[in-house]
């Protein structure tokens, strides 16, 4: 009889860790490695907002290609007029209005451009973390590593030197990477929240 009230004990006890909080019971391992640049460019969440930009780029490619075919337009005039004319000194007058429009609107558009994608990575960074503490909760994780860049680019020796300090890990098992399971994670929480996420600008 002892021995079966023990046996009850044990089992009303295991199943309460088990459950404490809702968090089902699980062996992952409690430090795990991510693949960051990969978890972001996969997250619809970004490339939803990446194809917006796409298209705003391509808009603005779009009006830098009107300004350049005035241009050529207005080159084609002027090797038919006198250089004596008047209509010559104001083709040339438009044309160099045209050419230094065109050149500041493609430098402002690259950078308003660049600015964009910099916000748009740093609200994707902001928004996965948030997710992946609620991710790394569930499942009892403690901590999570950057995965090491497995390929060293080519340059300077303070560019290495600036690259080997960026390195959080230098090997990990391939059972630890939790890349692919928290882009699925993230993913199906964007497709849920989507309809209540405003569009971006």
């Amino acid at each position: 009889m002892r021995l079966f009230l023990l046996l009850v004990l044990c089992a009303c006890t295991t199943g309460s860790f088990a459950g404490e909080a809702g968090v089902p019971a699980t062996s992952a391992p409690d430090h795990v490695v991510l693949r960051l640049d990969e978890a972001i460019r996969n997250s619809k969440q970004y490339l939803a907002r990446l194809e917006q930009l796409k298209k705003d780029k391509a808009d603005a490619e779009a009006h830098l290609k009107q300004l350049e075919e005035q241009g050529q337009v207005l080159n084609g005039k002027l090797e038919v007029l006198s250089p004596a004319s008047d209509k010559f000194a104001q083709a040339q007058e438009e044309r160099e209005i045209i050419k230094v429009k065109t050149e500041l609107l493609a430098k402002r558009t690259r950078a308003l451009l660049d600015r964009r994608h910099g916000a748009l990575l740093k609200e994707s960074y902001d928004i996965l973390r948030g997710h992946l503490a609620t991710f790394a909760k569930e499942r009892r994780i403690k901590l999570v590593t950057l995965a090491p860049n497995p390929d060293m680019p080519n340059g300077g020796s303070n560019e290495i030197l600036m690259q080997l300090g960026m390195q959080t890990a230098l090997y990990y098992d391939a059972s630890l990477d939790i890349t692919e399971a928290f882009v699925a994670y993230v993913n199906g929480r964007f497709a849920a929240e989507a309809p209540a996420v405003p569009a971006g600008p």
